[in-house]
Order: structure tokens, then sequence, then C-alpha cells
């Protein structure tokens, strides 16, 4: 006897299961170098991981250090400053620049711990100067083919505004636009004293009479707890700001000096002025070198970012620039390059010099931070072209690796992308006007196979 069997059910009525794209005749075999995506999307997504794979190359150990040039002129200017300071704490270098009497004081034995040394004459007391010299004469020379897009953030009108912020916060450390600089106000806030001494000669009842506040300072005597002091009278701080200390601004300080009718000036000399110019006493003193070298570090570095990277990627082209007639604009646009390149050597040399010699430790590191935060605050407003880093926290995103996005929120679909259409109910329907001939031939065949099958 039979087991019983089960019902069967009719033809038309069981669910078909196909699989979409899968043709019935592809039964030989296919290499997986052969197989290339129908939809369009899938294409340029398969071309989009093939550019991501080639941009993956190692990159040199020089292309490494300029893909963050920002960080690493930051890191080179600041261990410069800690080295300096480390070396003017064990040796006693350091001399505090805040004490009035230190302008009088004999030079030192080492070159470049006097003020009169050739780089600090020629160069640091125009370091602006310097700065803006070159970084305008880089820009402008620069060839269409230095930047990467030339409308884009490396842009010469981008690059102009970068010089005019950096002009504008120099401006403002040394000259405000409403008096005193940043540098000088936050010596009066300290307790600064604007000050200027007092000539020989000079009746000490009278002055006495008119001053009632005098001080003295001066340095202490090798090898003695005495001091060689000089007396010194306070001024308004608006004669250490900029204003003139003439007899019509301040008469009762020349009513006391003794007459000097006798000198006539001529033509072999300059009338002599029985008075030196008022200086600051005391207060903290932020170091505008400091502040100044590393701002023009930074603001350099950036500007020859572009050209040090052609460099490295090419280091031979830099030799056959010089013999090759590539026109008198490349030529001079490399000897500038150069100039800048080693301008920014001479910055780099005078912070380490600044550290070892001159300020006490927080007035330096105040200066190096005050550049720092500077060339931060510019790269916040005009993003460089360079990878992101702490001193380029802003970069464009790369237009030919973007992802589409659908959906709310843009939340971005994997298999959108790839198949170039859009999820609704677990079914993936390629959009008609990306489809291929092949691709409508298929579903035609689908179609044709269900109804035949109804």
């Amino acid at each position: 006897m039979s087991s019983p069997q089960p019902p069967s059910t009719p033809k038309s009525s069981r669910p078909t299961i196909t699989t979409p794209h899968r043709r019935s005749n592809s039964a030989s075999y296919a290499s997986p170098i052969d197989i290339k995506p129908k939809s369009p999307a899938a294409r340029r997504m398969s071309m989009t991981s093939t550019s991501q794979s080639a941009s993956l190359t190692p990159q040199t150990f020089a292309e490494k250090i300029l893909a963050n040039e920002q960080v690493v002129l930051g890191g080179i200017v600041s261990s410069l400053m800690l080295c300096g300071i480390l070396y003017s704490l064990i040796r006693s270098t350091s001399l505090n620049t805040s004490e009035i009497h230190h302008h009088s004081l004999p030079h030192r034995a080492a070159y470049f711990a006097r003020k009169s040394n050739i780089l600090n004459v020629v160069f640091v007391k125009r370091a602006w100067g310097w700065t803006s010299l070159l970084y305008l004469l880089h820009l402008f020379t620069s060839p269409p083919t230095t930047s990467s897009n030339d409308a884009g953030s490396y842009s010469r009108t981008r690059r102009f505004g970068v010089w005019i912020l950096a002009t504008a916060a120099w401006l403002l450390f040394t000259s405000w636009f409403f008096g005193a600089g940043l540098g000088d106000r936050v010596i009066a806030l300290t307790g600064g004293n604007c000050a200027v001494p007092l000539p020989a000669g000079v009746d000490m009842k009278s002055v006495g009479e008119i001053f009632p506040s005098l001080f003295t300072a001066g340095p202490e005597i090798p090898g003695t707890t005495s001091q060689v002091n000089k007396i010194y009278v306070p001024l308004p701080q608006d004669f250490c700001t900029g204003k003139p200390l003439t007899p019509s601004t301040f008469p009762q300080l020349f009513s006391l000096i003794p007459s000097s009718a006798n000198i006539h000036a001529t033509s072999d000399h300059d009338p002599l002025h029985a008075l030196p110019r008022p200086r600051w006493h005391r207060g903290f003193d932020i170091s505008g070198h400091a502040f100044l070298l590393t701002l023009s570090i930074m603001v350099l570095g950036r500007e020859l970012a572009e050209t040090w990277k052609s460099w490295a990627v090419k280091p031979g082209k830099i030799n056959r620039t010089l013999f090759r007639d590539t026109g008198s604009i490349n030529t001079a646009h490399w000897w500038i390059s150069v100039s800048a390149t080693v301008l920014v050597g001479i910055w780099a040399w005078m912070i380490l010099m600044t550290g070892i010699y001159f300020h006490n430790p927080p007035e330096k590191l105040s200066g190096i931070v005050l550049g720092l935060s500077t060339s931060y605050l510019i790269n916040v407003l005009i993003p460089p072209p360079s990878s992101q880093s702490a001193f380029n926290p802003i970069s464009a995103p790369n237009a030919a690796f973007s992802r589409p996005t659908a959906g709310l929120g843009s939340m971005f679909d994997e298999n959108a992308a790839r198949r170039g259409g859009v999820v609704d109910d677990g079914v993936i329907h390629e959009d008609a006007e990306e489809s291929s001939g092949d691709d409508l031939i298929d579903r035609g065949k689908t179609m044709g196979k269900r109804q035949k099958a109804d």
C-alpha cells in the first residue's frame, strides 16, 4: 500500500525565484579580468576604487614632512626655543631685557649675544620687511603650474590674504591702531614703568621737588653684591609708546638739564641730546623677536610649501632649472624661492639665539605661543591646500572621491552607489537612464519568462 502523497500545488501558483541580472546561458568560464560592471554607477565605483588604490602609493620621507609643513615648522620652532632656554639655564647666558639698565651694559663676549651682530642689525630689525618682500615676490612670480588650482585653495588672492592677515597681526603687536601695541599694553598692565635716566650734573634737590618718585637700577658688579646704579625718572606711559620726549611735551624734566646753548648744530654733526630714548622697566615683556620670527617662519613656510614639494619630488630639476632656458620669470622665481628658504633658515637660527641670550623663559615661551597661535588663526580663516593637521584644521573635500548620498539625512547607501539604484522594500531597481543596452535586453528576457510561466 503506497503512502499518501501531499497535495500538489498548481504550477501557476508556485513562487518563481529569479536572480536579477543572471543569464541562463552563462555556463562558460569567464576570467575575473573579463567581468565588467554592467551599471555605469558600478563602473564609476570601480574606477574610483582604482584611483584610491593608486593614491595609496608610499610617500617618501620628505613628502610626508612637506604634506604637514605647518606642524613640522611649528615643531622645529618650538624645539629650537626649548633648546635655547635649556642652554641659557644651564650656562646662565640669558639677559633679562625687562630691566631698563640692560641697554647700557657693555658688549658681551659672545657675538650673537650682542644686539650689534650683523644678522640682528640687517635682518631681524627689519624682519617683517624682509619677510613681506620675499613673500610677495614669490607670490607674484609663481607660474600657474606651481599651484594645484589657481582658482581654488592655492590661488594668488587667497595667498595674498594670508599676508594681509599676518601684517595686521604684526601691526597689532607693535603699534596698535588705537594707541600702544599689544606688547606695550601687556608691560603696562603687569606693572612696568616708563622711565629715562637723569643726566649727570643735575641738581638733585630740585629733582626731588619736581619728581618725588625716583628709582635706581643698575647691574651688579661681578664678584660683589653692590650695584652700579643710575637714577631714573618715571614718565607717563605714552612716552614709551611713540610720543616724543621734547621740552614742549615734558618741560618739567628739561628745566632741570644744564643749559647747552654753547653747542650749535653744524653740517658735520647732528644736534646733541641730553636724554636717551625713554624705555620700559620691569613688567612682563613678551619676546617680540620670538613672536615675529615665529610668524615669519610659519607664513613663509606656507607660501614655499608647494615649491619645496616640487623640489622633493624632482630633486634633479632644481639644478637643471638654472642651466635650462626656462624664461626670465621662472629663473627669477627659482632664485626668490632659494632666497626665501635661506631667510627661513636665518629666522630659525635667530630664534635659537633669542632663546640662549635674551629674555627670561616665560617671556620667550609667550612669544612662541603667540606666534604659533596667530599662524593657527590665519590657517583657520584661510585654510592651506595641504592635508589636515593641527595647524590646518580645515581641508576641502576631494571631489574625485566624494560619495553619493541618498535618503533622509543624506545617509550613504553602498548598494545604491555600486548599482546606481535606490533601495525600496528590499528590492534594488536600477535607474533607466543609467542602464546599458545589455541590461535592457536582460530585463526583457526575464519579463518574457515570467509571462510564460504564468
